[in-house]
């Protein structure tokens, strides 16, 4: 699978430009939604990684996840803090997966099966940057199971959102010529 996809090299710009907004956006939205635990989001601004990863292939998939999280965070007061270097460690781990069950188990696993890896990947990341950066306890690894369940429900979710949007997109190629 090459970098260049479907998008032609002159919309490639604009069609990562308006990715990289709607990601920031959905950042923002959800961090001001109400979670049930720390470290826990539905990850909707993974969508918008899913599509360019879909679309533009896994440079622009990563370059979504860096400046969503960068300005994301820079939008909402939290550039280089802690949560700033969580979001980045679970995004970056989460694309890399993403993009390497994307390209090989392409067959078995639909974007909800690469969206519940990242999910995955993205949990795992940022307890084991937590659990490595500031609270060394044991207690913390023994949530894993509570934050995977959470990971499932809302990596099946945000791969639903990803399978219909790409879907649409594919039919009526309005947005990807």
């Amino acid at each position: 699978m090459s970098d260049t996809k479907i998008v032609q090299p002159d919309r490639r710009l604009a069609a990562l430009a308006l990715i990289v907004a709607l990601g920031v956006v959905l950042h923002r939205l959800e961090a001001l939604l109400p979670l049930p635990a720390p470290w826990i989001k539905l990850g909707l601004a993974n969508v918008m990684t899913l599509i360019a990863l879909v679309f533009l292939g896994f440079r622009d998939a990563l370059m979504v996840t860096l400046l969503r999280v960068i300005l994301g965070s820079i939008l909402g007061g939290t550039f280089l803090s802690p949560t700033f270097f969580l979001s980045l460690a679970g995004g970056v781990a989460a694309t890399v997966i993403m993009a390497w069950i994307y390209r090989r188990g392409r067959g078995p696993f639909s974007l909800i099966g690469v969206s519940v890896c990242a999910a995955y990947a993205h949990t795992l990341a940022v307890i084991f940057c937590v659990y490595f950066f500031w609270i060394r306890q044991e207690a913390l690894l023994k949530l894993l199971p509570v934050f995977f369940i959470f990971a499932l429900i809302t990596g099946v979710f945000t791969g639903i959102v990803a399978n219909l949007i790409t879907q649409r997109l594919e039919e009526k190629r309005v947005a990807f010529p």
